[in-house]
C-alpha cells in the first residue's frame, strides 16, 4: 500500500517495515529506482539462469532496511538505498562485457555520473543532499567496507540468498551491531555461521563454475550483438527484458543457440587437454568482525578452524582451470 506519507514494505528478511522519511518515498517511487525491479541481482531471468533470482530493487530496499535497523543516519540510508541503482541490465554480466570479471566495477565507476544526469540529482537536492556525497561509498562505513570486513552491501545479499534456502537469518540480523561505526557480530556463533555460509556461496554460487560459464555466454551473446549492432550501449540502462526481446527478434543463429543453452541446460566439464575456456570472477570473502572481550577481533584470529578453511578457499580461487561445455539435448 502507497500514499504520499508513507510506504508499508513486508520484506523477505527484515519483516514489516514502515516507510516515512519523505526524500526516501520519493525516491522509491522515482523511475529509476523502479527499474531496478526489473534488474536481476544475479546477472540474467530466471529463466536463463540456474537459480531463482531477487531483484536490485529487493536487494536496494533490504540494505537501506539494514542501515536503518543498525542506527545510520539518514544520509547514509539513503546512500544504501541507491548504492545500486546504478547497475545495467544483467548486473555485473556487464563487467564481462565491458569491464573486468575480476574487480566487477563498471557500476561503481559509474555511480556519481549516473545519479548526476538522472532525475535522482533533482531530488537529492531538493532535501539538501548533496550528489558527491551520497556517491562515495568511502564515506560510509556501514554501507561498505573493503574486503573482507562486513558491511550492509555484502550481508544483505548474502541473508538474501540464505533466506530463499530456507536459513534462519533473524539469527545473524538480530546479532549485528553498530559499533561506532562498524557492523560487528556480538555473538561468535552468530559469526561462524555467517561466515562459512558466505564463503560456501562464493564456492558453490557466486564463484561456482556453472554461474561463470553461465556469465561467459551471456557476454558473448551480448557482444556479438553488440558487434552486429542489434542492441547499443545505451541498451543497457534498460531492462533485463528489453534487450532479451531484442536479442530473441535477431534471427541471428549464434545469439538464438546460445539463449537456447542458458535456457534449456548444458554440461560443463574441466578441460583433459589444456584446450577450453578459462573462466575467471571476482574472489568474494569476509573474515566477519566480532565483539570479543571488549574488543573487536576478526573471525579468523579467534577460529583457527576458519582461518584454515578461509586460506584454502583463497588458495582454490586462484587455481586457473579450463573448462568444455557443450548442450544437454544434442
Amino acid at each position: 500500500m502507497i500514499n504520499k506519507k508513507e510506504i508499508f514494505v513486508n520484506d523477505s528478511v527484515y519483516g514489516e517495515n514502515f516507510i516515512n522519511e519523505p526524500i526516501v518515498i520519493e525516491l522509491i517511487n522515482s523511475r529509476e529506482m523502479n527499474r531496478l525491479k526489473n534488474i536481476s541481482q544475479y546477472g540474467m531471468p530466471d529463466e536463463y539462469y540456474h537459480k531463482k533470482n531477487f531483484s536490485r530493487y529487493d536487494h536496494s530496499l533490504g540494505v537501506y532496511f539494514l542501515l536503518k535497523k543498525l542506527g545510520a543516519n539518514l544520509e547514509e540510508q539513503i546512500a544504501g538505498l541507491l548504492h545500486d541503482i546504478s547497475h545495467t541490465a544483467f548486473s555485473h554480466v556487464v563487467d564481462w562485457v565491458f569491464g573486468d570479471p575480476n574487480k566487477e566495477n563498471f557500476q561503481d565507476i559509474n555511480h556519481f555520473n549516473f545519479i548526476l544526469n538522472s532525475g535522482l540529482d533533482n531530488i537529492l537536492n531538493k532535501y539538501g543532499y548533496n550528489t558527491k556525497r551520497i556517491s562515495s561509498f568511502e564515506i560510509f562505513g556501514l554501507l561498505d567496507r573493503e574486503i573482507p570486513s562486513l558491511c550492509a552491501d555484502r550481508i544483505d545479499y548474502c541473508l538474501r540468498e540464505l533466506k530463499m534456502g530456507g536459513s534462519n537469518t533473524n539469527f545473524y540480523v538480530s546479532n549485528l551491531t553498530n559499533n561506532d561505526g562498524q557492523i560487528v557480530f556480538n555473538n561468535f556463533e552468530a559469526a561462524s555461521n555467517f561466515g562459512l555460509e558466505f564463503l560456501k556461496l562464493q564456492k558453490e554460487h557466486w564463484g561456482g563454475i556453472e554461474a561463470k560459464l553461465r556469465y561467459f555466454i551471456l557476454s558473448n551473446i551480448l557482444k556479438r550483438a553488440l558487434e552486429e549492432e542489434i542492441i547499443f550501449k545505451e541498451d543497457f540502462y534498460t531492462i533485463d527484458y528489453e534487450i532479451i526481446k531484442k536479442l530473441e527478434k535477431s534471427n541471428n543463429n549464434y545469439i538464438i543457440d546460445n539463449l537456447n543453452l542458458l535456457r534449456d541446460g548444458f554440461f560443463v566439464k574441466n578441460s583433459e587437454n589444456g584446450s577450453g575456456i578459462l573462466l575467471k570472477k571476482k574472489f568474494r570473502y569476509i573474515d566477519p568482525e566480532i565483539l570479543f572481550a571488549n574488543k573487536i577481533r576478526k573471525l579468523s584470529e579467534i577460529s583457527s578452524e576458519y582461518k584454515e578453511i578461509l586460506e584454502e578457499e583463497k588458495k582454490v580461487s586462484t587455481i586457473e582451470e579450463k573448462v568444455v561445455y557443450g548442450g544437454i539435448y544434442g
